[in-house]
């Protein structure tokens, strides 16, 4: 969008928490993930974090502010990202000072986050725009995935004849495959840092549901965790700490994805849920 002429956010919203309620409900426009189920307000120890969200690329963790983003509102996001164990950590303000942005940078570099300074700014028809002014690096291999318009990732799985076979996987959805069975839906994800199995239950007895699933794996090996949305009863099996970013380890990944997976989906399968 091209802007005529900037307004302070102060001009438009009378508190940050109104803009935090505005960009709760336009989240994809801040083009980090795909996220839903948006809380504002969202309880975090003692405190509160403006907005936390979850969705096909885990869990987003955001803080906004009017004006020039200060140390006080990093350090809460810093605080919050961790403490909800996020995959994606963004502060969005009106401007940056050089040290926040050269921070950001090295917290990309040494975290398993994908951590982001957004800019907004407005207009004076009251429209918003947002501009990023630190993301995680792309890296080539990543670039080279995006050029031939399939993810690589998923094509060994897809093209093979297991479960989770199927067709190619475009790019915009390279963060994960499912496959349902008895009202769950079971995703192979893929982020940057990691690969895990999550299952997905909605309905609106889908915390009786997910207590009936837990029960199938409580023998089991595997380690699992809830992680429940305003929507949808949610179970977390980690796989490795490895993702996107760690194509050497791909091959492993991928057998530990797809064999954790079919193991998962069969159980459920042959239960009576």
């Amino acid at each position: 969008m091209q802007l005529e002429k900037t307004i302070p956010l102060s001009s438009i919203y009378n508190r940050e928490e109104d803009f935090s309620v505005d960009l709760a409900d336009n989240l994809d426009e801040l083009r980090v993930g795909s996220f839903e189920d948006p809380e504002t307000e969202s309880n975090v120890g003692t405190r509160r974090a403006d907005i936390v969200a979850v969705g096909e690329d885990g869990t987003l963790v955001v803080e906004n502010q009017f004006s020039k983003a200060d140390w006080d509102h990093w350090g809460r996001l810093e605080a919050y990202a961790r403490l909800k164990e996020a995959d994606v950590a963004v502060l969005v303000a009106e401007d940056f000072e050089e040290l926040m942005i050269v921070t950001c940078n090295l917290r990309n570099e040494d975290s398993k986050i994908d951590w982001y300074l957004i800019r907004a700014q407005a207009n004076s028809h009251n429209e918003l725009s947002f501009h990023h002014v630190v993301g995680p690096a792309i890296d080539i291999q990543t670039e080279r995935k995006a050029e031939a318009g399939y993810s690589e990732f998923w094509a060994p799985i897809r093209e093979g004849d297991g479960l989770f076979a199927g067709k190619p996987v475009l790019i915009r959805n390279d963060g994960y495959i499912s496959k349902s069975t008895r009202g769950v839906d079971v995703y192979l994800h893929l982020t940057n840092h990691q690969c895990y199995i999550r299952l997905w239950i909605q309905g609106i007895n889908r915390l009786e549901r997910r207590d009936k699933v837990k029960e199938l794996f409580r023998e089991s090996n595997y380690e699992y965790k809830d992680k429940d949305t305003t929507r949808f009863a949610t179970l977390i099996f980690p796989v490795l700490n490895k993702g996107r970013k760690d194509s050497e380890h791909w091959p492993e990944m991928r057998e530990k994805l797809v064999n954790m997976g079919t193991a998962i989906y069969n159980k459920i399968n042959e239960s009576d849920l």
